[in-house]
């Protein structure tokens, strides 16, 4: 049985477009570069959608001595010490800006009364420092991300989702999706 297939070439490519994925994207897209965005599902039906908590970031909005040299502190003895200490610096210092950025692009956060964004206690945290849209952070990140995603200027193959299964004519290079892909890291379904 013959099957059509399409070929996309593109510079990068993301598996996964949940937060993480959606963010990686827009990144490399923001460098100038073709990005192919390979999801198994619907866009938006990543697992970030429940996270319900909050972001944790030293922002100092509620508490004012919150740094992210606490934050980092408090991530380092809630690991036990066995993190890795310098993605757990990076964390600390990069979340505050990840937040507001969030927010430039359109993220509705849960308020103080002077208008700042609120934050509040979680865990083993010091201070209150989780920035929060009630308990629907995850799905106000996710609306967040793909909203700006799909508002970076247009270029074929700039941002799409590409169905996972099948297989096409190979010649040696991967590039049929995401079922080739997986064989390809060795992970079997």
């Amino acid at each position: 049985m013959a099957r059509d297939w399409e070929t996309h070439e593109h510079d990068v490519i993301v598996v996964g477009a949940g937060g993480a994925g959606l963010r990686a994207a827009i990144e490399a897209a923001a460098q100038g570069v073709s990005v192919g965005l390979i999801c198994k599902s619907l866009l938006g039906k990543a697992h970030t959608v429940m996270a319900e908590g909050g972001i944790a970031a030293a922002l100092g909005n509620v508490w004012p001595e919150d740094s992210w040299r606490v934050h980092f502190r408090d991530t380092m003895r809630g690991g036990k010490m066995l993190n890795n200490w310098r993605m757990a610096q990076l964390h600390a210092q990069e979340a505050p800006d990840r937040v507001l950025e969030l927010e430039r692009w359109g993220a509705l956060f849960d308020r103080t009364k002077d208008g700042r964004i609120l934050q509040r206690d979680f865990g083993g945290h010091r201070y209150a420092r989780l920035a929060h849209v009630g308990d629907r952070t995850g799905l106000e990140m996710i609306r967040t991300l793909q909203d700006h995603a799909v508002r970076l200027p247009a270029r074929p193959g700039r941002l799409r989702r590409v169905p996972g299964e099948g297989r096409g004519p190979g010649d040696g290079r991967n590039r049929q999706g995401l079922g080739d892909h997986l064989e390809l890291l060795g992970v079997h379904r």
